[in-house]
């Protein structure tokens, strides 16, 4: 099985991949989500097989350690809707996985999701009430989407986006812990997971397991990170995911 899997990856793809890793684990603990805004986008393009199975897979431990460290900061009140909701949206989801991981065309699904979230997160809105609708409606919508494509973070990134960035990193890092639990099992019962998104996604531990530790230190620097560039890369990369899909490059 090792040796099967060996044979389909290159070294300068697991070395890419490496850092892809790195920095949306990074972002993940930094901010509470960007796992899978960054994650997915570039990792198709690696192997367009990876998503949704190895996103989900690894979203997990991305979310793990952090949810761990920020535990203290968790504003309970708003946190059981969201999970609520995530459960739900995740059930929801697990047939429309199934289709759309058999449909082919993985690379323009994501692209266009992508590109609908980064919109929507390059929005600036007024605060948005902190009720137990409000949440268990976003928490319903990063359901749905973590499920399909492993990209659920624009949902919870509009709700907290005016709140104590303290909340926001503690909520929503143990919100993707369980989210992705609960995605990657609703994943198996719709029969898209496979050997080698599980052996993909061990290889990529390492690194994730690195950035989670050192993320620690760059905390005090997250505040100069500008949203935009962010937002600009990955809309690049959802762009060329959608001209790949279509053929054009």
């Amino acid at each position: 099985m090792i040796d099967a899997f060996l044979s389909q990856v290159a070294f300068s793809e697991v070395l890419i991949a490496f850092v892809i890793v790195y920095i949306a684990s990074s972002a993940q603990s930094l901010f509470g989500m960007g796992w899978g805004m960054i994650a997915a986008p570039f990792l198709a393009l690696l192997d367009p097989s990876l998503i949704p199975a190895t996103i989900v897979f690894l979203g997990f431990f991305a979310a793990l350690f952090p949810g761990i460290r920020y535990f203290k900061d968790i504003h309970w009140e708003t946190f059981r809707p969201s999970i609520s909701g995530r459960i739900f949206g995740s059930i929801l989801a697990g047939w429309i996985a199934a289709y759309v991981v058999a449909s082919g065309k993985i690379e323009i699904i994501v692209g266009i999701v992508l590109l609908i979230s980064i919109l929507i997160s390059a929005l600036t809105v007024k605060r948005i009430a902190q009720n137990s609708y409000n949440h268990f409606f976003a928490g319903t919508a990063s359901g749905i989407l973590g499920t399909i494509v492993g990209v659920g973070g624009a949902p919870m990134g509009i709700i907290y986006q005016n709140e104590n960035p303290s909340i926001v990193r503690a909520n929503n890092n143990l919100f993707f812990t369980i989210g992705s639990l609960v995605s990657f099992i609703v994943l198996i019962s719709a029969g898209v997971i496979e050997d080698y998104h599980i052996i993909y996604g061990f290889l990529m531990l390492p690194p994730l397991f690195f950035a989670s530790y050192t993320s620690k230190f760059l905390l005090t620097y997250a505040s100069k990170i500008l949203k935009t560039y962010i937002l600009s890369i990955c809309s690049f990369s959802s762009l060329l995911l959608i001209a790949r899909g279509l053929g054009l490059i």
